[in-house]
């Protein structure tokens, strides 16, 4: 596995790259009127999403009922909650959908983990050689 802080630069880049190419995108909520599958479909479609979309969440409890029964039918669709975020699922998609409160969670855990280890790693002394 690798180490924690070259994951969570993974994670950085990985969104900063969905952001540069217009592949990331934000809503309020993963509330839909109906569970029907191909309302999903049609709504990725008309917001041009693309084929394959990432849709996360901050919970895995607090996800909507009709987005997971729209998501279960189509292979294409995943639900993710926000600790179950990765690299290797945001490249696989082609598009990702973060809500207003998975956006916040994120930034916390990010933010936090810049400072994480500054007191543990005090390397941002100019070189000098000895002499």
């Amino acid at each position: 596995m690798l180490p924690m802080k070259v994951r969570v630069q993974g994670l950085k880049v990985a969104l900063t790259v969905k952001l540069a190419q217009d592949n990331l995108h934000i809503v309020d909520s993963l509330e839909l009127p109906t569970a029907d599958p191909q309302y999903l479909k049609e709504l990725a479609c008309y917001r041009r999403w693309g084929d394959s979309v990432l849709l996360v969440d901050l919970a895995h409890e607090d996800m909507p009922e009709n987005i997971v029964t729209a998501a279960l039918g189509l292979k294409t669709f995943n639900l993710v909650p926000a600790v179950g975020l990765n690299v290797h699922s945001m490249l696989k998609h082609q598009t990702l959908v973060l809500t207003l409160q998975t956006v916040a969670f994120l930034e916390k855990k990010l933010l936090w983990h810049d400072s994480r280890y500054t007191p543990l790693y005090p390397f941002r002394l100019p070189y000098c050689d000895f002499p």
